[in-house]
């Protein structure tokens, strides 16, 4: 089956200088750290993909990112398990901002699901009569060989 239509392509996502820029910027109330991992996360996707609602979860985002990567730092440096051979408190840290990690990440649509493309519907075709007799073996004066 030939697909009709155009087909899609590819834009690059630029601003005319001197634009207002759409972008949603960082708030006051990040660090320094969480606002550059705010700013990275903004700026490496579509202008359009968030709103000024979504806000509250992209600070949440920011923070969480720099957190992991505070637990991942520790984890290294000290290992996963303490002088007394008990796991390091490090490791639960990153494992639950990992967890949370991932659901904002699901709820932003910023996994690899949400920029998959969609598979277009089909529709299963009516099976003839014929084929049918075929599968079932019905055909009994027909030699298969």
């Amino acid at each position: 089956m030939t697909k009709t239509g155009r087909k899609p392509y590819e834009t690059t996502d630029i601003m005319p200088f001197g634009a207002n820029s759409r972008r949603l910027q960082p708030p006051d109330c990040l660090g320094e750290l969480q606002k550059r991992a705010f700013v990275d996360l903004i700026c490496s996707v579509p202008r359009g993909q968030f709103r000024a609602s979504d806000l509250p979860l992209l600070c949440r985002y920011a923070e969480l990112v720099i957190m992991a990567e505070t637990a991942a730092f520790h984890l290294g440096a000290d290992g996963m398990v303490t002088p007394e051979a008990q796991v390091s408190p490090w490791f639960r840290v990153h494992r639950d901002v990992s967890r949370e990690l991932r659901v904002l990440s699901q709820r932003l649509q910023l996994d690899p699901k949400a920029r998959a493309k969609k598979a277009p519907k089909t529709q299963t075709g009516h099976v003839s009569y014929y084929e049918e007799m075929h599968l079932r073996g019905d055909f009994d004066d027909v030699d298969t060989h």
